[in-house]
């Protein structure tokens, strides 16, 4: 499973970067409604349940279908320019057509493949709606229920909801971290101004990679998606709250969307990378290697008398958790002594569950 998106034909001048305060706050009300997924933001999310109201804490819960698994198009930019405020972009939304606003948010409430059919003008197209929500929460139901009973009252509500998290939490998270957005954007322009499309594209992921017959990049997502880009264009958002998800949104209503991480600090592991240092630990004899290597540092000499194994064999099981990144090595005297790279031990942990949410 894969998003793919074809390029031959697309121009370099219909991919635009820049920053959206509001795909921001929807990466942070996402890590909010699923904080397993975002153990990196643990501590930020701990303060923002601390200071934020129970009042709020209890409306971010009734519509976190709009941001939970299948976020919702209407909070990410739909059209440019990039860099607006928040304000200017919830703007955006109230000026939507009403139509267009409840189709949209509907498929995300259900959050699945669904027949929407007319809303504003079919009632069994709206209590056909609602049952298949029912059918798949209470809480998505309830919600439905709402929107097809009100769809301008639910709007004005929502609206309300996301001003409520600006003025709560996310005008101060905001001023921490659109500098450093605005940074990758010009990356990313300066990319787009030296790579090809394909290329362009596949730079925002470590997990993206360029096919050549049809021209394409490809995401490698838990996700079956295609888009030809040609004619279309295509707004690149980056985010630091949606680490480690890439968003990919096509939608005939709005220009494709993609919602990217900016990485943290240090090399991005690919899933190439974290496949390579789990094969090398799953060897028997380099996992008896390492429980000598986590207690102290170690010679070659030492560890082939402790484990049984010739000199060349320990060595070269060191070369491989080297070449891994997994073996910190120095000399002491004529000595060159051996350990186990805990931070990074540790880390694959993390990297595992990062590549897999990708």
């Amino acid at each position: 499973m894969s998003v793919v998106l074809t390029v031959q034909g697309a121009r370099t001048a219909d991919l635009v970067a820049g920053v959206s305060p509001l795909a921001e706050l929807l990466a942070c009300l996402h890590s909010i409604a699923e904080p397993e997924h975002h153990f990196e933001v643990r501590p930020w999310l701990t303060r923002v349940r601390a200071d934020t109201s129970a009042a709020l804490h209890g409306r971010l819960n009734t519509y976190a279908p709009l941001w939970a698994r299948r976020r919702c198009r209407l909070l990410l930019p739909f059209e440019l320019p990039l860099g607006q405020t928040l304000e200017e972009e919830l703007r955006r939304i109230e000026a939507l057509p009403l139509a267009l606003f409840a189709e949209t948010a509907a498929e995300a409430i259900h959050g699945g493949l669904v027949e929407i059919g007319d809303l504003m003008g079919d009632p069994a197209a709206r209590d056909a709606y609602v049952g298949a929500c029912e059918r798949r929460s209470f809480g998505r139901g309830e919600l439905a229920r709402h929107l097809v009973g009100d769809p301008a009252a639910f709007r004005a509500d929502l609206l309300d909801v996301l001003r409520a998290c600006d003025e709560e939490f996310f005008a101060d998270e905001w001023a921490r971290v659109a500098h450093r957005l605005e940074r990758e954007c010009v990356a990313v322009r300066a990319r787009l101004g030296a790579l090809s499309v394909a290329e362009a594209l596949a730079s925002l992921s470590p997990n993206a990679a360029v096919r050549h017959e049809p021209p394409s990049v490809v995401f490698d997502k838990l996700q079956s998606l295609h888009a030809d880009l040609r004619g279309r264009r295509c707004l690149l958002v980056p985010s630091v709250h949606a680490r480690p998800h890439l968003i990919v949104k096509v939608d005939s209503a709005f220009p494709v969307v993609v919602h990217f991480p900016v990485e943290g600090e240090g090399a991005r592991d690919t899933l190439a990378q974290v496949r390579l240092r789990l094969a090398i630990l799953a060897d028997p004899a380099r996992l008896s290697l390492c429980r000598h290597l986590v207690n102290e540092p170690i010679t070659t000499s030492d560890l082939a008398a402790r484990t049984g194994m010739t000199v060349p064999q320990v060595s070269r099981h060191l070369g491989r958790l080297r070449e891994a990144g997994l073996l910190v090595s120095h000399r002491d005297g004529r000595m060159i002594q051996h350990r186990l790279n805990l931070q990074r031990l540790m880390q694959l942990g993390v990297d595992v569950l990062t590549t897999i949410m990708r």
